[in-house]
C-alpha cells in the first residue's frame, strides 16, 4: 500500500513529516528534509517493532507500507 506523507517546513526552518490519512500517525522531524525522513523512516520502524514485542497483530495499514512524500506549501 502506497500512502502519503505531508512534508511542512515550519518558520523556524525545521521540517516535519507525518502521515494525515493512516489511523497509526508516523512522525518525523529534522533541519533538514534529509534528516526528517530519517527521523520519519526511523519512526516507522519503532511503530513496528512495538507492535511485534507487544504480540500484536501489525494493522493492516502498515503492511508493505510505501510512502509518497508531498511537500505542503
Amino acid at each position: 500500500m502506497k500512502t502519503i506523507a505531508l512534508v511542512e517546513k515550519y518558520k523556524d526552518g525545521m521540517f516535519e513529516i507525518y502521515t494525515p490519512y493512516l489511523k497509526n500517525k508516523i512522525i518525523g522531524n529534522g533541519k533538514t528534509i534529509k534528516a526528517a525522513k530519517l527521523d520519519f523512516e526511523n519512526s516507522f520502524i519503532k511503530i513496528k517493532d512495538t507492535f511485534i514485542e507487544k504480540g500484536e497483530k501489525l494493522p493492516k495499514e502498515l503492511h508493505g507500507l510505501t510512502f509518497n512524500y508531498k511537500l505542503e506549501r
